[in-house]
């Protein structure tokens, strides 16, 4: 019944209203999609400065404990690059749009360059967030290497972080391509509709 009358009332209005609809509608689905990505993204952030809350003690303590030079310097470097990484995530909030815009057109063109910043910066995570630590950590184990027990170890924690930043490298390849770029497509056409 209720849906025969929605059929009806669907059917007689006019082609202006059923823009309007199809807009409000499209506005509605990328809204909901929007803030999905944007908590997926709050979620990470938070996992990393957890992380980093839980690594820089260790390895303030490590730069302490452990009697080796070059280990004490890795440390610190360890720490640097943690707090580098955190700074790097969280500087693109800056980017991210309050709900309280003048306008929805305002709004999309700030969750556009919000998600822009987001796919670049998960594009460009192996130069900024790969590459660097692998000195780091060989500067780190590099005196551990004359202890021939501890070679295997240190095999086994480069061939981990090898394995971890390849799986990295292509997740954050997919989340930019399925996820990001997709979005920004719907942004960009939300947007071409709402100027017409």
């Amino acid at each position: 019944m209720i849906e025969d009358e929605l059929i009806n009332i669907w059917q007689s209005s006019s082609n202006q209203e059923r823009v309007k609809f199809e807009k409000s509608k499209l506005m509605i689905e990328l809204q909901s999609s929007l803030d999905y990505l944007n908590r997926w993204w709050k979620f990470g952030v938070r996992v990393e400065i957890v992380a980093a809350f839980i690594a820089i003690p260790i390895f303030v303590f490590i730069t302490f404990w452990i009697p080796y030079t070059s280990s004490k310097i890795a440390s610190a470097f360890i720490i640097i690059y943690v707090v580098f990484v955190i700074t790097r995530l969280t500087s693109i909030k800056k980017f991210k749009p309050s709900d309280l815009e003048e306008n929805y057109l305002t709004y999309l063109k700030k969750s556009r360059k919000y998600l822009e910043a987001q796919g670049n910066l998960l594009e460009t995570y192996k130069y900024w967030g790969m590459t660097p630590l692998y000195p780091i950590i060989f500067l780190f184990v590099f005196d551990f290497w004359e202890i021939p027990s501890k070679r295997i170890v240190i095999v086994i924690l480069f061939f981990n972080m090898i394995g971890m930043h390849i799986f990295a490298y292509f997740f954050h390849k997919r989340r930019v391509k399925n996820e990001i770029k997709p979005r920004i497509k719907r942004v960009d056409e939300v947007i071409e509709s709402l100027k017409k």
